[in-house]
């Protein structure tokens, strides 16, 4: 009789596990899928979004997409060098932290940084550059555009008063599909 409750115990563990374990795999499938989305947002974003044409000096003709803070993407964005932004080659460079941002046109701010946004304005101040996460509050925080999901879909919120401090435009076809405007 006892062997056969340790035989029943260790099914239902075993049971447990592999529920678990697929739970868990169908969340970094998700998880991978979000993100491959969100980098496809990315490159259409930079693609309606008219930055000033002093920020592609002569010298250096190509479209800088940086991440900063801990890299969500995986192998999302791997192929995105392939493609062009209005004739300009995509570099996509990965950054640590808030304090050493490079010149980037379009900054993903990964949610590691969430605390240290306050970083993120002070180093943007004087640059063109539009500033893009899915940390909740982002564009109340300064930030361009904040990624949020609404009713099972992803969308996004623009903030275009800040970029239109930055002497950035937004096209009215990407004004016209976010979730707000603000």
């Amino acid at each position: 009789m006892r062997g056969t409750h340790n035989k029943l115990a260790w099914l239902l563990m075993l049971s447990l596990f592999a529920v678990f374990f697929n739970l868990g795999m169908v969340r970094a499938e998700t998880t991978m899928q979000e993100y491959q989305l969100k980098a496809a947002f990315l490159v259409n974003f930079a693609r309606f979004i008219t930055w000033p044409e002093q920020v592609f000096p002569p010298d250096r003709q190509d479209f800088q997409l940086c991440v900063v803070g801990a890299d969500p993407f995986g192998t999302a964005l791997r192929g995105l060098e392939t493609k062009k932004i209005n004739g300009r080659a995509i570099r996509i460079t990965r950054v640590d932290s808030l304090k050493h941002i490079p010149q980037c046109h379009l900054l993903f701010v990964s949610k590691s940084e969430k605390d240290r946004l306050g970083q993120l304005s002070a180093n943007m101040e004087k640059r063109a550059v539009v500033t893009v996460s899915d940390i909740t509050g982002f564009v109340n925080a300064g930030g361009s555009i904040e990624f949020v999901t609404e009713k099972d879909r992803l969308s996004f919120i623009i903030n275009y008063s800040a970029l239109k401090q930055q002497g950035i435009r937004a096209n009215a076809s990407m004004l016209d599909l976010a979730a707000s405007v603000r």
